[in-house]
């Protein structure tokens, strides 16, 4: 779980992703939204066909990022209304460990 967004930046750039390149971000008009939903959320705003739409992103343990909705919603309350709803009550990622050994 991670309590800040430069916490997840920190440890997706070591781990060698792009996902929070500054370059990247601003060749495609992305912008990550600070705030951490149920400690793994987080919400970016890009530009779509001309129009402004967030897409949700899980956060793995090893600061990559992966699509859950992209690209769907039309503002920020949208997005966070989507988080509260159906992903709030998602249980930790078993460990290595516990998926192999049962």
């Amino acid at each position: 779980m991670f309590g800040t967004l430069n916490e997840i930046i920190e440890l997706s750039r070591r781990n060698g992703y792009s996902f929070f390149n500054e370059d990247r971000q601003r060749q495609t008009k992305t912008i990550v939204h600070p705030t951490i939903y149920y400690g793994r959320y987080i919400i970016t705003e890009g530009a779509y066909n001309g129009r402004r739409m967030f897409s949700v992103y899980k956060v793995l343990k090893d600061g990559a990022c992966d699509i859950v909705q992209g690209e769907v919603y039309l503002s920020l309350k949208q997005a966070e209304r989507y988080i509260n709803m159906f992903l709030d009550c998602e249980e930790e990622e078993p460990s290595t460990e516990e998926y192999f050994n049962g």
